[in-house]
């Protein structure tokens, strides 16, 4: 299977998200790759948006990926906040 068949599969299943928050031992790690939607996403990551609702924040799709991980280091910026409180709140 080529690299773009592999691409467009992924894509009709929903694409992928990835949580971009910072590592928590024991619940989630930084760059976790999450298959399908937001709410795919959510499911899978029940028990760490249990621990820590703000996770959900940070779980972003693979649109605003490139974007999304630049405003999460970058002061000034909502994703950053999120990240900040998260690291603050282990």
């Amino acid at each position: 299977m080529s690299l773009e068949s592999k691409s467009a599969s992924v894509k009709k299943k929903g694409g992928f998200c990835v949580y971009l928050g910072p590592t928590i031992i024991g619940v989630i790690t930084y760059g976790k790759v999450f298959r399908g939607n937001k709410d795919d996403a959510y499911k899978s990551a029940a028990f760490a948006i249990d621990k820590n609702p703000l996770i959900k924040k940070m779980i972003v799709t693979s649109d605003t990926l490139v974007e999304d991980r630049i405003k999460a280091k970058t002061p000034g910026n909502l994703l950053y906040e999120i990240y900040q409180q998260i690291l603050t709140n282990k």
